[in-house]
């Protein structure tokens, strides 16, 4: 075949293949009561995801992906790079340089997912192994809405009701959830780690909005069409940045010559119903947000008959309209929207009443009674508490 003939042949190869190519492109909203906190702009071109996606969490950044699936649909390679909000081609300088590595990419292959985590704290390149035969989600406090939606869509051609166990991963956590249809046009997603997004989709699986209440991924976010990442930083980024949604504190006390301290995050309410929505009824609250609420004893306190050492303890509880449930657990470390329920030490009650004016953001107070003292668990209008006696002696 005569050169000019074969390049003509390769054109008219290519441009037949790309017309046959399904191209789906859109975009995604999510907002925490009255904040836009993220916006994310997305293609799906056969087993290729890619886009860009404005966070306003923490830090005003844009995150630049690509996710290449294997046919199966479950993850090959996952990259996502922080970059400028001011100009998407440069790396984003970032304050908190653990929150915004340079660059995140996780490739599977033989069993295991390798991450690389590039931050400008670490003198080189972090390597994190994961042993999974596959990995099918990516996410941490900000995840790709249209990563949810891959899963959803794999779920409609699939045939079947439900897809599951799926596995996922946060760099540093490895757990299970599952993508199921609760009716014709309705999805949950999820499992044990971010609890159960609920998912309202299209004919063809895909999402139209999804509700978060309750869950580590508490946004109620809804499809768009297309929006142009970089105009919208521009605009959007000359306003502070949300923050720190949930920001750190610590409360410390002494009493009867004790030492007490409780370090923990402060959700706000930011416009939005919290008990029996936000934190919902009869299930394990992590009883603050990000990491665990942890209480340091320098003595043994009692509380009713129950008597809690010296030491550290993570705080869960569970929440009701009438009382609540304190647990007192031994593991620390664990992220806690998957609790290690194996490590629990013990569980006592906590009265509850309403309060006259409301508390926002979260609060967790120790005041010291003549008996001994009162641990108080507060926010929007309602007070969980209970007293104990300090045994230094």
């Amino acid at each position: 075949m005569k050169p000019v003939g074969f390049l003509f042949f390769v054109l008219v190869s290519i441009t037949s293949c790309l017309a046959q190519a399904k191209l789906y492109t859109a975009s995604f909203v999510g907002t925490m009561g009255p904040d836009t906190v993220f916006v994310e702009t997305y293609t799906v071109i056969n087993n290729h995801l890619y886009g860009k996606v404005l966070f306003r969490m923490f830090e005003n950044h844009i995150g630049v992906f690509h996710v290449h699936f294997y046919p199966n649909g479950t993850i090959r390679e996952f990259n996502m790079m922080a970059m400028d909000p001011a100009n998407s081609s440069l790396p984003y300088t970032s304050k908190t340089a653990w929150r915004f590595p340079f660059n995140r990419t996780m490739v599977c292959a033989n069993d295991t997912c390798t991450v690389f985590v590039s931050r400008r704290d670490l003198p080189q390149e972090a390597i994190v192994k994961q042993a999974a035969s596959s990995m099918d989600f990516y996410g941490g406090t900000n995840p790709l809405f249209s990563l949810i939606e891959w899963n959803c869509v794999r779920l409609a051609k699939s045939g079947k009701r439900a897809l599951g166990p799926l596995t996922m991963t946060n760099t540093s956590v490895v757990s299970k959830i599952s993508v199921r249809y609760t009716g014709q046009d309705s999805i949950l997603f999820g499992g044990p780690f971010i609890e159960y997004t609920k998912i309202k989709v299209d004919a063809e699986c895909r999402i139209i909005s999804t509700d978060g209440t309750g869950t580590a991924y508490n946004f109620l976010v809804t499809k768009q069409a297309p929006i142009d990442i970089d105009q919208l930083a521009k605009r959007m980024t000359k306003a502070v940045s949300i923050g720190d949604p949930s920001p750190r504190d610590t409360v410390t006390a002494n009493i009867q010559q004790s030492n007490l301290s409780v370090d923990y995050s402060r959700p706000y309410k930011r416009g939005r119903k919290i008990f029996g929505a936000v934190v919902p009824y009869d299930s394990v609250w992590r009883t603050g947000a990000n990491g665990a609420t942890v209480l340091t004893l320098q003595h043994p306190i009692q509380i009713g008959k129950t008597i809690i050492p010296a030491g550290k303890y993570s705080l869960y509880t569970i929440p009701g309209p009438q009382s609540w449930r304190l647990i007192f657990n031994k593991n620390v470390i664990w992220w806690p929207t998957d609790p290690d329920r194996g490590s629990d030490f013990a569980e006592v009650p906590l009265q509850v009443k309403p309060l006259a004016v409301s508390k926002d953001p979260f609060t967790i107070e120790i005041q010291e009674t003549k008996m001994g003292g009162t641990l108080k668990f507060q926010w929007d209008t309602v007070e969980a508490y209970t007293d104990f006696k300090v045994l230094n002696k």
